[in-house]
């Protein structure tokens, strides 16, 4: 680190700070959001280090990167939004059409069992859930913070962020049974799901 510090202590106060200047609250409830997608990156790096498949790997590797763009998005000074680089710091709508050609393909090569499963086949399936978990957490984080803001606060969130939220834990869903293979446990004993 060429001998800078790594702390700044300017989060001391209990603020953090925002994309492009500005600080608000660790406690704000949009920072609750942000604090779930890290989450979710962290634990898929788990499940990526776990895994021997290369496909998987680079598709829980781009959606890493994907989660990064979406936090940014987030986290930006409302003021400064226009600044934001498609791809790069705002999440767009192709990138949520890209989310779901992987989802179909992956549908394709490998269909789903029609049972609920218990998580836990093998490690990288069960960080692919916990991931899931964790992102489903951030979207509803997200939903609760735009219902509750005021509408010029909300009016600044771009909307793409929630829906490609909504369809990474499809696809986590989705990678987490195809992580498993055939040695998961279904939740019922006679694997027919009940209800």
């Amino acid at each position: 680190m060429n001998g800078s510090r790594i702390y700044t202590k300017l989060g001391d106060d209990g603020s953090t700070g925002l994309l492009y200047g500005g600080r608000t609250s660790k406690a704000d409830p949009l920072m609750e959001a942000v604090g779930s997608i890290d989450e979710t990156v962290s634990t898929l790096g788990l499940a990526r280090a776990s895994g021997s498949d290369a496909e998987l790997n680079a598709a829980i590797l781009s959606v890493q990167r994907d989660l990064f763009v979406a936090a940014a998005d987030l986290v930006t000074n409302p003021h400064a939004r226009e600044r934001l680089v498609p791809g790069i710091s705002l999440l767009t709508p192709e990138m949520v059409v890209q989310l779901e050609r992987l989802i179909d393909a992956r549908m394709a090569a490998k269909p789903l069992r029609p049972v609920f499963v218990v998580p836990g086949a093998n490690l990288a399936s069960a960080a692919l859930d916990m991931a899931r978990t964790q992102v489903r957490r951030a979207e509803r984080r997200l939903v609760a913070y735009a219902r509750s803001a005021q509408p010029a606060v909300a009016d600044t969130l771009n909307p793409q962020v929630g829906i490609y939220l909504n369809r990474v834990s499809d696809l986590l869903y989705v990678l987490a049974r195809q992580a498993a293979g055939d040695a998961e446990e279904p939740a019922s004993h006679d694997g027919v799901p009940k209800g």
